[in-house]
This record gives C-alpha cells, structure tokens and sequence, in this order.
C-alpha cells in the first residue's frame, strides 16, 4: 500500500473566468485553488500538540499564502472581500491564527496531522469490489469476493500498524474505505451483504419497471454514504447505493426504500427503522473500525466542554452525548447539524474562532441537541423538524438574540 502526505508547500493556482475585469471579480468569477484546502489542514495540525519549530513552519506557509492571495488579487483589481465566500472564509481563518512559540520542541520526528494520510489505489480498488459484488452470481464468486475483501484488510491493518499510522491520521475517505473492508472482512457480516442485496434487488427491479426515467438491471451497493440512498443512471444500467447498514433491512423495508426511490413512498418507515437498534449497531461497529479517534478540541473551543455545559444548563444533564465533530469546511450560514442516522452533532469549524463568544457556541450546539431530544413530528408522511414547539423551546435558551444576532453577523461579514 502507498501512502501520501502533503502540507508543507502550497502552490495556488487561479481560475479567472478569463482575464477578468475589476467589474467581473466582483461578481466572483476569480477563483484561487488551495486556500480553502491549506486552512483545513493547518486547523486539523493545530488540533493536536505542536512543537515550536512545526509552528514556526506553519506561520511561514500561512504567511506566504496570504501574501500570494493578496499578490493574485491586487494583480487582477479586486479584493479578499470580493472572492468567493468558501475561500473569503479561508483567507479569514488564516489571517487570523495565533501561534504559540513557548510550545515545547519536539521531542519525535513530526507524524503527520489527522486526515492528511491518502492510502493511494484504495478507493479505485474497493469501487471494483463493489461492482464485482453486485455482479456475483455465483457461490464461488461471492467466495472469491470474500478472500479479497479480508486479504485487503489485513494487509491495510499490517501496512499501518508498520509506518505507525493511525486512522485519525487517514483521509476521510480511506479512512472509510478501511472500516467497511474490516466490518465486511468478518464472514457473517460478508454473507449479511450478499443476503441484503438479494433482498433488494427483486424489489427494486419491480419499482424500477414502473417508472421511464432509468433504465434496467439495477445495480445495488451498499456502502458509507450520507442520507438514505444515491441513484445514478449508468449507459445500461442503474446504480443504487445504499447506506451500509441497511443490511439490516427486511424485504418490506427495501419495497417501503424503492417506492421512495421511484415512487411517492413515505420516508418515515425507513427513518424509523435507521434510528433502530440493530441499524445503529451497525453503524457504531463499522465507525469503530475505521479507527477515529472523536477530536472535539478545535483550535479555539471545545465541543466536549460546550456539550457538557449546555447539557448540565438547558437539559438538566439528561440527554446521552451524541458523537461531537468540527465541519470539515468553513460554512458561512449553516453553522451546525444534527445528523439522527449518525447521531452525531456537527458545529461549522468557522466558530472555531478567537472573536466567536462561548454563549455562541453554546446557542448552536442547544440548537442542534433539540433536534436529538424533539426528534422529527410526522406530518402527512413528511418530516417537520423546525416546528413551533421546536422554534419555541429555542427561544428559552438565555442569551437567544444576542447569539442570534452573533450569528446573524458572521453570516454578513463571511
């Protein structure tokens, strides 16, 4: 297996519409490559514990990249101001970053920071398993499958544990890709699949039959991926991928998935049954394989602390703690998210900031935490989460229009 890890350079590269005037700037057309993703690799290294040295190499790499924006934008007539909001947000971040040079030296050689290890060839390998998979008709193929997918694993496991790689340090992707091959390395979890997938496919063949806009065979692929399903149309035929814990799902669940897919079917079965016990136990098993370590220290703030303060507050300590994570990219007016299939917290990365108050901080994760405690009110088959017992329960949190009003700001200015 190869491994990558970039950080210590950046190179921008600039995408104007062509040689824009100051006029076309403004309306966003400059585009500059690379800021957005040197701030998220800076924020995640300065998570952890970092030497002088590495600091003082990181000040110069964020130095010279400001310097090279300002460069690109002066050269074309415009301003930080007038750059796309994703990497206006960037360029905030960066500018904004306090360094601390009394950390200790490092006492090891510098280990690369969470998410920045790729391990190259994985995900084209593992898309091939998946068509293979869905393709296998035979016991013997579906056994030959099987020896891939726990060969694969072992030697990802053996390859880490010889470099000293962590999964945090891997990119979400790989890091992925790792636990869905460890989960299904396991042979009863392997023939859980092929199982599911004969469920399955009958029925969604049947939806697919009804319909005009794609087309057959279906093929099926359950996999990590956000939300209930993915379609593509494909030259001659329609892929459908799934959530990976949907094994777990019986054929009436997958007729209730296809009439949604293809139909007008109600979602609120196959919510319910996502929020059950054997789903979750699923996707705990195949998270925990992956090998992240939960990291709610940000540069700034904690979210471990802003949920046991608001919980301890708002809750009376009651509610259980859902898994805490920063976003990976600086949001400007979505500033947290409640994810029940996942129950999993996620607070915009852009309030990891020095200028952003507690209470703040404090208003979104309450924000976020009534959606865990009110759950979703069914109306008509339809899910309703921002409702007038929920608005009304928001307004009780005590500093509610100045943190609304806080908000309200950094939404302008970013």
């Amino acid at each position: 297996m190869m491994y990558v890890h970039r950080i210590a350079g950046w190179a921008p590269q600039t995408e104007p519409a062509a040689a824009p005037s100051h006029a076309e700037t403004k309306m966003g057309s400059l585009r500059i490559q690379g800021v957005v993703r040197l701030a998220q690799r800076v924020r995640r290294e300065l998570e952890q514990p970092v030497s002088a040295a590495r600091q003082a190499h990181l000040r110069e790499v964020v130095a010279d990249a400001l310097a090279q924006v300002q460069r690109i934008v002066a050269r074309h007539g415009t301003t930080i101001a007038h750059l796309p909001a994703p990497t206006r947000r960037a360029c905030h971040f960066l500018a904004n970053l306090t360094f601390n040079t009394t950390a200790p030296a490092a006492t090891a050689p510098h280990i690369p920071p969470p998410g920045t290890v790729t391990l190259v060839g994985l995900k084209t390998s593992w898309e091939l398993l998946l068509d293979r998979l869905a393709q296998a008709s035979t016991p013997e193929e579906r056994a030959a499958l099987y020896g891939s997918i726990a060969s694969a694993s072992a030697r990802i496991e053996r390859d880490l544990q010889a470099s000293g790689t962590s999964g945090a340090q891997l990119t979400p992707t790989s890091r992925m890709i790792r636990g869905w091959l460890a989960y299904f390395g396991q042979r009863e979890n392997f023939d859980a699949y092929t199982a599911a997938v004969g469920r399955a496919r009958p029925v969604l063949t049947a939806a697919l039959a009804r319909q005009t806009r794609f087309q057959p065979p279906v093929v099926v692929q359950l996999r990590v991926i956000r939300g209930l399903y993915r379609v593509r149309g494909l030259p001659n035929a329609t892929r459908v991928a799934l959530p990976t814990p949907m094994i777990t799902f019986s054929t009436a669940l997958f007729a209730a998935l296809a009439d949604s897919i293809f139909g007008r079917g109600a979602r609120q079965p196959l919510l319910e049954a996502a929020a059950g016990e054997a789903y979750q136990a699923v996707q705990a098993e195949v998270e925990a394989l992956e090998g992240l370590a939960e990291q709610t220290a940000g540069v700034h703030h904690d979210l471990d602390t802003t949920f046991r303060r608001v919980n301890e507050q708002c809750f009376a300590s009651a509610l259980t703690r859902p898994r805490l994570t920063w976003s990976r990219t600086f949001t400007g007016r979505v500033f947290g998210h409640y994810d029940p299939l996942r129950d999993t917290v996620m607070i915009s990365c852009t309030l990891d900031h020095p200028d952003v108050p507690a209470f703040v901080l404090d208003f979104v994760m309450y924000h976020e935490l009534l959606h865990k405690q009110l759950g979703v009110d069914w109306r008509n088959g339809r899910a309703a989460a921002h409702t007038a017992e929920f608005r009304a329960a928001e307004r009780r949190f005590g500093r509610y229009p100045e943190a609304a009003a806080v908000l309200r700001r950094i939404a302008t200015e970013q």
